[in-house]
């Protein structure tokens, strides 16, 4: 039977983040995606960019974006968060997300022309969601991430309040 340190349930944006950042933590770090391999990441294969705070202008961003706007912005789309403190904390760390996304292979491409002013706030990455899906999961398996597909887990151990155990993990064939 195989031991873990972490288990990351899912195969998208979010998990492979946490895989990463878990793998350089412990020595076993296993990810299970439920989609065929040609077919892995979910919406993330969909998307474009990323929004994060930052202090000025450079070769990606058209200008600043203060954690004041983007908190204004926040608002605005949701009405307010329901955990301010949450909120603040998220968006002044949203500052590293660029140099992190970097540092896991990410490149960027400078904002097109035409797109809605979203060059002072948004930061594009190269090639899209597919490209972005592609560059982590090179990073994860450079980094001996075991990564299964077609994986759907069904039970799960816990005891004392901490995961103990992966029961039952289902692969459909490819």
């Amino acid at each position: 039977m195989d031991q873990y340190d972490v288990l990351v349930i899912g195969g998208g944006n979010a998990a492979l983040c946490a895989a990463l950042e878990a793998r350089r933590h412990v020595s076993r770090v296993l990810m299970l995606e439920s989609a065929p391999e040609h077919m892995r990441g979910g919406n993330t294969r969909h998307t474009r960019n990323i929004r994060c705070a930052h202090p000025a202008a450079d070769g990606f961003f058209s200008g600043e974006y203060s954690d004041q706007e983007f908190l204004d912005d926040l608002v605005g789309v949701t009405g307010g968060p329901a955990n301010l403190q949450l909120a603040m904390f998220e968006i002044r760390e949203s500052r590293h997300i660029p140099q992190w996304m970097t540092d896991n292979g990410v490149s960027w491409q400078q904002p097109l022309a035409g797109t809605l002013h979203l060059g002072r706030t948004n930061r594009w990455f190269l090639g899209g969601g597919k490209a972005l899906l592609n560059t982590y999961y090179r990073t994860a398996r450079r980094m001996g991430i075991d990564i299964r597909y077609n994986a759907s887990v069904h039970d799960l151990l816990f005891d004392d309040g901490g995961f103990k155990a992966l029961l039952e993990v289902v692969s459909y064939p490819g």
